[in-house]
């Protein structure tokens, strides 16, 4: 080291000016302000369907939350009642045997879904 940085280094440990008093504590006279400036996280809310897909909503406060927790509850409410119509026919192999297929479709039918739909549901 040069003869010069330890005169410095001297002279801020022992000197009582303002820069060496910087220099050697820097966080001496940061603002307590500085440190609640911390991000807010993001609230995420997940919903599977009857198909497997996943839905991911992200929210950023409580009232965006409980809007999307309400709109997915439209999906949970039908999900439910086309589980129970599934669950009063019988399942062979994954699927529910073809005889069963127009008494199934005229159910959901009245609930607003199309045929295609009840054929993937049916596992065709």
């Amino acid at each position: 080291m040069s003869k010069f940085t330890l005169e410095f280094k001297e002279q801020i440990k022992t000197g009582s000016n303002r820069l060496g008093n910087l220099i050697e504590n820097p966080y001496k006279v940061f603002s307590a302000s500085k440190l609640s400036n911390s991000v807010k996280p993001m609230t995420v809310v997940e919903y599977t369907d009857l198909m497997g897909k996943k839905h991911i909503i992200k929210c950023a406060n409580r009232t965006q939350m409980k809007n999307a927790m309400a709109f997915l509850s439209i999906f949970k409410k039908e999900a439910a009642t086309v589980k129970s119509i599934i669950s009063e026919y019988p399942v062979s192999y994954g699927r529910i045997p073809k005889k069963f297929m127009k008494e199934l479709r005229n159910e959901l039918v009245h609930y607003g879904f199309s045929s295609k739909f009840v054929n993937q549901l049916a596992g065709y």
